[in-house]
């Protein structure tokens, strides 16, 4: 059996967010007073770089959500952030420790320290380098998710039936092999990655962005992580202007990556990717922004997990002078925890020292 999930409440969330988020952008643009205070089309600040660090997700390339602005030629800017992710779920007869058979148990902690930097080139092309530094383990969150759960009447998976904080990725494939991770726990470098952003279409202030986004992922990665294997991902990606103090952020893309298996879990090798995402600017520093992420089947050998993977993100960029921004993020999953991240937090600095030396008329100096 397939354990429970908080569906309805996440999917209630989503739904009132969204609705919310887009009443205001209506009545914000039929309002609002034409007079500059900061929070007009110069000061977007667009979605964080949040991944999908699901423990089955973190040997695959992910695409997040991207701006289509461009940083200012001859500026750089420095990205540092954490995320703290924790995934759990199983598909077995009974849930539980004992069971008479168990497809597949998910449970741990990813924590992934990355720093990005990017470099404007052009007026219309920007370069980035990310690194990322993870860890797996059993984790830390399993009684606060609990706690959570109860507190918000929600469904908890059967979580207070299984270990807590202990770490495991195991169970059985299509072919009748048996898999386990448990023993790959630890810390290594993960793959680095490079993108170039090209704006195909730049509609200024106050008409639709559009542009195009490769990826690279180089195998780098070390320790637990080493089997990640050299990916590759292109985005077709727009910002939709909603207001002066509103902007609508989409796209669309595709990743493939080699070594399709890893430890005997097989990857599909081409995934499809999108998102979608809401900007609002209520002060002149702050950005409050909900996205929602979703991609392709992930994994091809077991037939109890899932083929959608779709997750929300709840966002904030808060602008602490003129060059420090600080973000914060929480992702919880949607229609189905088999195949996502339960719950994550992201925190973040931005570092940008360029800023206000050269901008880009109509647009935001950063992504």
């Amino acid at each position: 059996m397939n354990p429970p999930s908080s569906v309805l409440g996440a999917r209630f969330f989503t739904l009132a967010c969204f609705v919310g988020v887009s009443t205001l952008a209506g009545h914000a643009w039929a309002q609002e007073a034409a007079t500059p205070d900061g929070r007009g089309p110069e000061a977007r600040r667009g979605p964080l770089d949040i991944r999908d660090e699901h423990l089955l997700a973190q040997p695959r390339l992910t695409l997040p959500a991207v701006s289509a602005h461009i940083i200012a030629r001859g500026t750089w800017t420095l990205d540092v952030s954490l995320l703290v992710s924790n995934s759990f779920s199983w598909t077995q007869d009974i849930p539980g420790e004992s069971p008479d058979e168990r497809l597949f148990l998910i449970d741990g902690e990813a924590l992934s320290l990355a720093a990005s930097v990017r470099r404007g080139l052009g007026p219309d092309l920007d370069v980035g380098v990310r690194v990322p530094l993870r860890h797996r383990s059993g984790g830390v969150l399993d009684g606060f998710i609990d706690a959570w759960h109860r507190f918000l009447n929600l469904e908890d998976g059967s979580r207070p039936s299984f270990l807590r904080d202990a770490y495991r990725i195991e169970g059985t494939t299509t072919d009748g092999l048996e898999f386990s991770w448990t023993a790959d726990e630890g810390t290594g470098l993960g793959n680095i990655e490079t993108d170039l952003r090209w704006r195909a279409v730049d509609g200024g202030p106050d008409h639709a962005s559009v542009a195009l986004v490769g990826r690279l992922s180089l195998p780098t990665a070390t320790g637990p992580f080493d089997e990640h294997g050299l990916g590759a991902g292109t985005q077709v990606v727009a910002n939709v202007p909603l207001g002066r103090t509103f902007d609508r952020y989409l796209g669309a893309g595709a990743t493939v990556q080699a070594a399709g298996t890893v430890h005997r879990i097989r990857y599909r090798q081409a995934r499809a990717h999108g998102f979608a995402a809401f900007e609002w600017r209520p002060w002149r520093r702050v950005s409050l922004l909900v996205e929602t992420n979703a991609a392709s089947r992930l994994v091809t050998n077991s037939s109890a997990y899932p083929g959608l993977h779709w997750v929300l993100n709840v966002e904030g960029r808060v602008d602490l002078g003129e060059t420090l921004r600080l973000d914060l993020g929480l992702t919880e999953n949607l229609i189905d925890q088999q195949g996502t991240t339960d719950l994550a937090f992201f925190f973040g600095f931005g570092w940008r020292p360029g800023r206000g030396a050269t901008t880009i008329p109509g647009h935001g100096q950063d992504h």
